[in-house]
């Protein structure tokens, strides 16, 4: 899949969405970041790295709305991303690998999370909505 093909088959398509929708996004990104620290509170770290992935997906889809792209396909988030914004490759590659595994847990197959897992994409998942609301500052809607 390339970013041309995500167009093509409308997996990506250019839609107009207003700065407040974008803000949106960045609300939705630390909600689910807060909830994946409660859940490694309370040992429950599968749960942690779902929100963790949600969270970096809710300010994935941020960029993308402020640069007024549709998503209906989270692997062509992960290509637009690295395509558009080569400086954020390394966060969209953590982003790519918590989709795997967010993917094997969610459809049954064995996943071992441990809390190193949990911890580090809470880390990570924190810098990247930051890189994130910097590169959205640079140009505003």
């Amino acid at each position: 899949m390339n970013l041309n093909k995500c167009f093509e088959e409308r997996l990506l398509r250019n839609y107009k969405f207003t700065k407040s929708i974008v803000n949106k996004e960045i609300v939705n990104a630390n909600r689910h970041l807060s909830n994946a620290r409660r859940c490694v509170k309370y040992q429950m770290y599968d749960l942690a790295v779902v929100s963790v992935y949600t969270a970096m997906f809710h300010t994935s889809r941020a960029i993308l709305f402020r640069d007024g792209i549709k998503e209906r396909s989270h692997i062509c988030v992960i290509i637009y991303i690295n395509e558009k914004y080569p400086h954020l490759s390394e966060y969209v590659n953590i982003l790519d690998n918590y989709r795997k595994i967010r993917h094997t847990m969610l459809y049954g197959l064995e996943a071992n999370i441990i809390k190193d897992d949990a911890t580090y994409g809470i880390d990570i998942a924190e810098e990247y909505i930051k890189a994130i609301e910097e590169e959205i500052g640079k140009n505003q809607i």
